[in-house]
């Protein structure tokens, strides 16, 4: 019966990883309809890595064990990676309001 479960539970976290990939290109694709400026463009790159951020959390917080340790691993890296790009687009709104006279 464990190891039943043990399967299904491994495939269930396969379907996972497949569906982020998948709503992963579809946020990319979504952001990209249209003619997008440069500063749009930047806004849309710190929405795809929200968007990497929320699907990881979920999945990292839903499979517990020595198995899925590498999801907390990727979760944490697009976190740092998230909050860096989210704080450079901070950085550079400021930079920009500064230089407008």
């Amino acid at each position: 019966m464990d190891k039943q479960q043990e399967i299904e539970k491994q495939k269930n976290s396969n379907a996972s990883i497949l569906f982020i990939i998948l709503n992963l290109i579809l946020l990319a694709i979504f952001l990209n309809i249209g003619h997008a400026t440069e500063d749009e463009s930047m806004i849309n790159l710190v929405c795809l890595a929200g968007g990497l951020v929320v699907l990881l959390a979920g999945y990292a917080f839903s499979y517990h064990g020595k198995p899925y340790r590498l999801g907390k691993w990727l979760f944490a890296i697009a976190l740092l990676i998230g909050l860096g790009m989210l704080g450079l687009l901070l950085y550079a709104a400021a930079l920009g309001k500064a230089f407008s006279h």
